[in-house]
């Protein structure tokens, strides 16, 4: 963190979307973000928002640009809703410092966010984004982790889940204030040897908005509350143990569970909501017969036709190979990937035609979590 004589106080961090291994659907408070149920999520290290913020003295107007384009802050009141909160923590630090005595500055933010994917894939990027800005706040005003997971979970709820490396769980809580519902990462080392092969099938916006199907699975589905009271603690415990004793096997039919029934209740919902497509359901095919006849990827689906597969290092390789089998790949996606997965030659079976396509695909390494920048460094593109 860096200050001038101007009074401007700046930061540069880079975080990283998150995955959630066991999902989330549905709000019990929409304003404060406070979700119905726990969930338990693991950071992907490659795609990534870098944010730089300037904390300004003196009155002024917030200011987001994303990708070298300026946000119309007017009709997006997230961020305003990050800022007034984080200027509230500022206002009552001083407050109570000065014995009840207001002698408050006042600042305004200036935000300059760069993604390394695009912000239209689908793939999670408020996220990876509200977290930086909550992750470089908490560095200029020195909050602690309970309150910079608040700033970030009324950004864009999933985001607390990305202020931490390693095994994170998201905890629901109780309280109406939501001041117990944080995110905390688990007490075990961050599992080195799991990657993720993320495939984008469709990076148009989708039909139904998380918010509103989120709104509508609780109105309508007679399974969400099964899920919230019964399935979710069990699978939540299930991730936990699995990940402290590098069981991959138990790890990754929890995982495929789960997505296969947060996609069973979007389907219970009235009207039902329909977030695969048939590529989606192909990348299934091809996970089921990669694993016989032991289990070695798991594949998880977000709200949207898009694949995670979760994969150790060893099998990367193999099952890309098995993907372009039943998938058309980006040629310049397999010979711009890590160089440890280049080793082999990637070949489609010429004897099988499939008309699903990959428009990008992304191998990264997962749990590494995010961190406070040099200036210098730069941002690798994807």
């Amino acid at each position: 963190m860096s200050q001038n004589e101007s009074g401007i106080s700046e930061v540069t961090v880079e975080v990283p979307m998150n995955i959630a291994l066991v999902k989330y659907w549905g709000k019990r408070d929409e304003k404060l973000i406070l979700p119905l149920n726990d969930s338990i999520s693991l950071t992907v290290d490659k795609l990534t928002a870098r944010t730089t913020i300037r904390m300004i003295q003196g009155v002024g107007k917030h200011t987001v640009e994303i990708n070298d384009e300026k946000v119309e802050l007017s009709s997006n009141k997230r961020y305003q809703t990050v800022f007034d909160e984080a200027l509230r923590l500022q206002r009552k630090r001083k407050e109570d410092s000065n014995g009840n005595e207001n002698r408050s500055v006042s600042h305004h933010f200036e935000v300059i966010s760069t993604t390394n994917f695009p912000v239209a894939a689908g793939l999670a990027s408020s996220a990876a984004g509200f977290a930086a800005i909550a992750l470089a706040i908490q560095q200029l005003l020195n909050l602690d982790d309970i309150q910079a997971n608040r700033l970030a979970r009324i950004g864009s709820g999933s985001a607390c889940r990305s202020m931490s490396g390693g095994l994170v769980h998201w905890k629901k809580g109780e309280k109406d204030d939501g001041s117990d519902c944080v995110a905390v990462k688990t007490k075990d080392d961050n599992w080195t040897d799991l990657y993720c092969v993320i495939l984008v099938f469709n990076d148009g916006r989708k039909k139904v908005g998380s918010s509103e199907g989120m709104r509508w699975t609780r109105e309508t589905s007679t399974l969400l509350k099964h899920r919230i009271e019964k399935v979710v603690p069990e699978r939540i415990d299930l991730i936990k143990k699995a990940y402290a004793t590098r069981n991959f096997e138990d790890l990754a039919r929890v995982i495929m569970a789960d997505s296969n029934q947060f996609h069973a209740v979007c389907l219970d919902t009235i009207p039902p909501i329909r977030y695969l497509n048939e590529s989606s359901w192909q990348l299934i095919e091809t996970v089921e017969k990669f694993n016989q006849p032991e289990i070695k990827a798991a594949y998880t689906f977000d709200a949207g036709p898009n694949a995670c597969v979760i994969v150790q290092k060893k099998d990367v390789s193999k099952f890309i190979n098995a993907l372009i089998r039943d998938i058309q790949i980006n040629t310049d996606d397999l010979e711009t990937l890590p160089e440890e997965f280049r080793s082999i030659e990637y070949q489609k079976d010429d004897r099988t035609e499939n008309n699903f396509v990959c428009s990008k695909l992304v191998v990264s390494s997962m749990g590494s979590g995010p961190e406070i920048c040099t200036p210098s460094k730069n941002l690798e593109l994807i």
